[in-house]
């Protein structure tokens, strides 16, 4: 029993990491926090993301996005701009994140349009980027540096251009923690739609709009469980489309289908007891 109890701890531990980067150590540092602390700061599980593309420059063995080898796909700046226009309404003010794949990967005047459409109806961004490609940061409000590891030359470069406009609202999302999908996948018993991350980072993936992000991330390591379920969702008016898609997702209850609390209690990745964290760094 006890050592359930310190198992459970440590893997809610293992999560916090992989989300949340470390603060900066040392009493110069702790000090900055407490009494000139950032005029704004994105919470990463406060956000809706537009999910960009399906391809990267990196081939990370748990990387639920990329999963196993999918095509290299991209979200339309039609499905973009049908998405943030039914769902207004929903979340006024929430920030968008733009993700993928690697989004810096997208063409840049693309990514510009779509930063342009999320502005113009009064939300900020957030990129969530390798430092694949450097891009004009005048788009983004947010930038999270994601350290995986390998590419910290990237990532160097991303700092520096940062501190050429004259940019320091960033963050660093240090990688120390892999979740392992396929382990994960082996129908794990989880608390279903309870936990924390349901319902508070809707994701767009081309015209289908998903519940989580994990949700989705599991669906594309299979092709078989991503298109039943991409169906089932259009089918329940889960689309970028739909006129009514606030309605449909304030009555998520009721509207969102069978196959998505089925996915939710069997094979997500963060909230099972049973997932393996893999260090990696």
């Amino acid at each position: 029993m006890i050592s359930e109890i310190v198992e459970y701890f440590r893997d809610r531990l293992n999560r916090i990491r992989l989300y949340r980067p470390p603060p900066e150590r040392g009493v110069w540092p702790f000090i900055k926090r407490r009494f000139n602390p950032p005029i704004r700061r994105f919470d990463f599980e406060e956000r809706m993301g537009l999910f960009l593309n399906r391809y990267c420059n990196l081939e990370c063995f748990s990387c639920g996005a990329l999963g196993m080898k999918p095509p290299p796909d991209e979200t339309t700046l039609e499905e973009v701009e049908a998405y943030l226009t039914n769902i207004e309404g929903y979340n006024p003010g929430i920030t968008f994140m733009l993700t993928g794949g690697e989004p810096t990967a997208v063409d840049h005047d693309k990514l510009r349009k779509i930063c342009e459409l999320v502005h113009e109806r009064g939300y900020t961004t957030a990129l969530l980027t390798n430092g694949f490609k450097l891009i004009p940061v005048k788009w983004i409000d947010y930038i999270m540096l994601d350290k995986h590891g390998i590419n910290d030359a990237d990532i160097a470069k991303w700092e520096d251009h940062l501190k050429n406009e004259k940019r320091d609202i960033y963050e660093y999302r240090e990688k120390r923690w892999h979740m392992d999908i396929p382990y994960a996948m082996k129908d794990n018993i989880t608390e279903g739609a309870r936990c924390g991350s349901w319902m508070t980072s809707l994701t767009l993936w081309k015209d289908v709009v998903y519940p989580c992000c994990n949700l989705m991330c599991v669906a594309w390591w299979n092709g078989d469980i991503d298109q039943d379920l991409a169906g089932s969702l259009r089918d329940a008016g889960w689309s970028a489309f739909n006129p009514d898609l606030v309605d449909t997702i304030m009555n998520w209850r009721e509207t969102l289908p069978g196959e998505a609390y089925k996915l939710c209690s069997t094979k997500c990745w963060r909230e099972s007891s049973r997932t393996r964290w893999v260090k990696i760094t």
